[in-house]
């Protein structure tokens, strides 16, 4: 392990955060330790982004029930934070749907957008169902429809999503027009691949069959282990060297 990756090891193993302050303070300490040419480093200037989104929106009052919101985000950082831990400690210890992004890091063949799609693929549809039955819990509630928690979960849907079709929000700011359509050419085109809209749907309905099968570990266990094998070949297809428009030559290029 070299020495930036011990580096971001250290910060990734510091355990639960509480509050999108927190949250935002490691993802910006992650973002210190990492490189353009670096995979991850789309991924988390991604999530960067959506997580400031989603703390603006609760400050505005958006949501009705805005520590629901957080605590969620909260739980679902986590998620990210204990598999990059994982893998810098041990690849293939973590959570399959992690490793073809994680695994693919320095790869200058896979554009940054492709990193930026496949790592919000294993956030969201492995990570998010877990964060929400583990909210769910810890609020004595349940992933129902026609619920405050249910229309809070599709209006931070909406905001991250709205995050993730703006490149603007998240790629350099020293972008000038021309590329900054062809970095929204390349999004549309991956997203042709891809819909963050349907993978969240989906993963609400990922968290009620998990809410289904809580009292029942091992199913559960398995039908977590199913679902992490699919999302792994989701991620691995989103970083297949044809799947993005060819714009430009790697990850720096966009910087």
């Amino acid at each position: 392990m070299g020495s930036s990756d011990s580096s971001l090891l250290a910060i990734a193993s510091q355990g639960p955060v509480d509050g999108y302050d927190e949250t935002l303070a490691r993802l910006h300490a992650l973002e210190n330790e990492l490189d353009p040419s670096d995979g991850l480093f789309w991924f988390n200037r991604l999530y960067i982004a959506t997580m400031r989104t989603v703390s603006e929106a609760t400050r505005k009052h958006r949501f009705a029930d805005p520590r629901f919101v957080e605590r969620l985000d909260c739980h679902g950082a986590g998620l990210y934070f204990v598999a990059l831990a994982a893998h810098l400690s041990d690849p293939g210890t973590g959570p399959s749907a992690w490793e073809p992004p994680l695994r693919a890091r320095t790869r200058a063949d896979i554009r940054p957008l492709q990193f930026a799609l496949a790592g919000l693929n294993a956030h969201v549809n492995r990570d998010l169902p877990v964060a929400l039955v583990t909210t769910f819990i810890e609020f004595d509630g349940e992933p129902r429809r026609e619920t405050s928690a249910h229309s809070d979960y599709g209006l931070m849907c909406a905001i991250q999503e709205s995050t993730l079709l703006e490149p603007r929000a998240w790629l350099p700011a020293s972008l000038g027009p021309a590329e900054l359509e062809r970095a929204r050419a390349e999004l549309g085109a991956l997203l042709e691949l891809w819909s963050s809209r349907r993978a969240r749907e989906a993963a609400w309905v990922a968290a009620e069959v998990r809410w289904a099968l809580r009292g029942n570990p091992v199913v559960a266990r398995h039908q977590l282990d199913t679902l992490d094998r699919l999302v792994q070949l989701g991620s691995r297809g989103l970083l297949l060297s044809g799947a993005a428009v060819e714009l430009g030559s790697g990850p720096a290029s966009t910087r």
